[in-house]
């Protein structure tokens, strides 16, 4: 095993090196990562599939410190500009997404049960924040742009994660009806609300005391950002222990911490970045090891086609649609369409819905295609990105 974390680390360590000559040609750190994890997975790598576990758990760290740091960059001026076409894609273009998307898979599926093409449509709607990290560092993208599809990313996967476990509790309910029925009666409390109450709250309160030792002179600088890490488990297991959704509370913690801070979030916003583009870069590489080659062994032409139309058709389509009637144009909503990256969401949500569900008839085949999805999406989407003005026309003034 130590062989290969030799080998594991000098790549990583080479591509750091070399990623402003290798994002010139629109390679992103997602690629490189699930690149190597697949080589070294068909190598016959000592990493097993009993290493899901630590995937598991990784992945939800990595998503909890995007997720802050992603958040903290949305100050109350920039929520003003973007709320409406946020709400938008959110509350109408995500619920769109699924149920388009389990139109499609009930076609392409035959006979597969129903609430497990509802599951299936439901894990492939959230999108990715770290996969979209190439969008938000293009400076040829309109800011508004940008800060709309950061709020997306960033509140959309903790809002799909409750469909996944209301769709997950029917198919386990449809075979086995004990099982199924408490899931549904606490999901909504449970997943949005306390989890959204936590972060609020957390967030708000832990600004105000930061504000007060700051004003003090009652706080070692040095350690401020160590403060906003802990912060980030903090609440991130609050909102775990009580019930409620620990992704949604981590991204409503950093929208109020951030609002109520009076100190700069910058620092602390770039090492809670730093940390999780190194875990991110783990996640993927372990996505790549432990789920791809298998998951590929999975294909069918069906399977294949469910993902493509998936990138292509559902959420353009659900985005487009669930703009109407906004101050945006054509270039705009095919912009925020089609940036909408499949990664560790989608992944995570999989296994976890494997590892937690028992009695899913089709979990296997299920998890193949999610998987396969957040590979497909992080070639095409991050070699897209680096040409995202260009192919929408877009110009840095907003207009399209």
């Amino acid at each position: 095993m130590e062989h290969y974390l030799v080998y594991i680390a000098f790549a990583m360590l080479l591509y750091c090196m070399y990623s402003a000559r290798i994002g010139s040609f629109g390679v992103t750190m997602p690629m490189v990562c699930l690149a190597l994890g697949v080589l070294f997975g068909l190598a016959d790598s000592t990493l097993g599939l009993g290493a899901a576990t630590t995937f598991h758990h990784l992945a939800e760290v990595t998503l909890a410190l995007l997720l802050f740091a992603d958040a903290t960059s949305l100050r109350r001026d920039s929520l003003r500009k973007i709320g409406q076409r946020t709400q938008r894609m959110l509350l109408v273009g995500l619920p769109l997404a699924i149920v388009i998307g389990a139109c499609v898979n009930w076609l392409l599926l035959p006979g597969w049960p129903l609430w497990e093409v509802c599951l299936l449509a439901a894990l492939l709607a959230p999108t990715d924040a770290a996969l979209g990290q190439s969008i938000q560092s293009n400076d040829n993208i309109p800011q508004d742009f940008r800060d709309a599809m950061n709020a997306e990313s960033g509140l959309n996967d903790g809002l799909a994660l409750p469909f996944v476990v209301f769709f997950a509790g029917l198919a386990v309910g449809d075979s086995d009806p004990s099982s199924g029925g408490s899931v549904l009666v606490t999901l909504v409390a449970r997943e949005i609300c306390i989890g959204a109450a936590v972060g609020l709250a957390g967030g708000f309160v832990i600004g105000k005391l930061r504000n007060h030792v700051n004003a003090r002179g009652l706080m070692d600088p040095e350690l401020g950002q160590v403060a906003v890490l802990i912060l980030v488990g903090f609440i991130y297991f609050a909102a775990d222990h009580i019930g409620g959704n620990a992704f949604v509370a981590v991204f409503v913690a950093g929208l109020a911490y951030a609002n109520t801070v009076k100190a700069s979030i910058l620092p602390a916003r770039h090492f809670l970045e730093g940390d999780g583009q190194f875990l991110a870069m783990l996640s993927f590489f372990f996505i790549g090891v432990l789920f791809i080659p298998e998951a590929l062994g999975y294909m069918t032409g069906p399977a294949l086609l469910v993902i493509l139309l998936s990138l292509l058709v559902v959420r353009p389509l659900a985005i487009w649609l669930s703009l109407l009637g906004t101050k945006t144009s054509t270039n705009e909503r095919l912009f925020y369409g089609w940036f909408g990256p499949r990664g560790l969401a989608t992944a995570l949500f999989a296994i976890f819905v494997a590892t937690d569900f028992k009695g899913i008839v089709m979990v296997q085949q299920i998890v193949a295609i999610a998987i396969t999805a957040v590979l497909i999406s992080a070639f095409v989407h991050g070699f897209t990105a680096k040409y995202a003005a260009q192919m929408f026309r877009l110009d840095k003034s907003g207009e399209s």
